[in-house]
């Protein structure tokens, strides 16, 4: 690809997801700033994880990237050695993760980008040594049907990234008769959204359920995962990470 192509592909709408360096001094540019941020703070406990998890290395492991968008994290995952499966819902993510990864010379025997809505996943049980699922739970109508197809793919680790609400508060409801009410620490809040035609980072249906910390912990417990942790974020990180208003979360099975 000349410069004069590699230009024009940066620089075709919408603007990027991630930030890639497509050589001759030419990177695409990101939708907003703050990205930038979010991004490393993601990789950074991202990464810290997976090292912990899997101290040796990623090499000869299998790996899969659920709504990997442009595939940036599918990349960090195939150079610590996995072989990765990345998939997105939407044709146009898939179509630039592949041109991308021409021009970076990826083995595509190693990393392989397929457009793909994971709630039709028929991957066999405990396909994946590592699952990587970032920034979608809190886009889906039907969320604990993911996070059960992501316990049955994931032999070992599966990490989640989502948007939380600050609602903290224990839930009062009724429960079936007069005078008796359950107090529940665990909500989703409810978002209609607009905009899902136009905007590719939006969701592929009208609302998105975003879970407190409660829930995303509950959630993945009755999907099947024995162990649950939050990742500490450090000094420095994304504001949103140190604040709750995102997390990342460990579901070890």
């Amino acid at each position: 690809m000349t410069p004069e192509e590699k230009r024009s592909l940066a620089n075709s709408g919408p603007r990027w997801m991630y930030e890639f360096d497509l050589g001759d001094g030419i990177r695409t540019p990101l939708l907003h700033e703050e990205l930038r941020s979010i991004h490393q703070t993601r990789e950074q406990m991202i990464l810290s994880s997976i090292w912990e998890a899997f101290p040796e290395t990623l090499s000869g492991r299998k790996a899969l990237d659920v709504a990997c968008n442009e595939g940036y994290f599918s990349q960090v995952l195939y150079h610590l050695g996995a072989t990765v499966r990345a998939i997105d819902i939407r044709p146009e993510n898939i179509e630039r993760a592949r041109i991308v990864q021409s021009l970076c010379g990826i083995d595509t025997r190693r990393l392989v980008f397929e457009v793909e809505d994971f709630l039709e996943n028929r991957d066999p049980e405990a396909t994946y040594d590592l699952t990587l699922f970032l920034g979608l739970l809190y886009h889906l109508e039907n969320p604990m049907g993911a996070l059960r197809l992501l316990r049955k793919v994931t032999k070992t680790l599966c990490i989640v990234e989502t948007q939380l609400t600050r609602f903290n508060t224990t839930v009062e409801s009724g429960w079936g008769r007069e005078g008796e009410s359950l107090h529940l620490p665990a909500s989703l809040a409810i978002l209609q959204q607009t905009d899902m035609e136009q905007n590719r980072l939006a969701s592929y249906g009208p609302l998105s359920f975003i879970p407190n910390i409660a829930a995303v912990r509950q959630m993945l417990n009755a999907a099947g995962f024995v162990k649950v942790a939050q990742v500490p974020p450090q000094p420095g990180m994304n504001p949103q990470y140190l604040s709750n208003d995102r997390g990342v979360f460990l579901a070890f099975v």
